[in-house]
């Protein structure tokens, strides 16, 4: 699957305590959200790596 980039702005708390955990987990920061988000998205019961169906509407 294509990666692509995703930029966000958080706040700067946040960050240094997921760098944190990425480096306790030996991870990248972005392994560590992407992992996170598709924990989200499975959660829906939706496959987290295939795009959403378009809606009617």
């Amino acid at each position: 699957m294509e990666r692509v980039p995703l930029n966000v702005r958080i706040d700067r708390g946040l960050r240094e305590r997921l760098q944190a955990e990425a480096q306790r987990q030996n991870r990248t920061l972005s392994n560590l959200v992407e992992t996170a988000l598709l924990q989200v998205v499975a959660a829906t019961g939706e496959d987290a790596r295939t795009p959403p169906k378009k809606r009617r509407g």
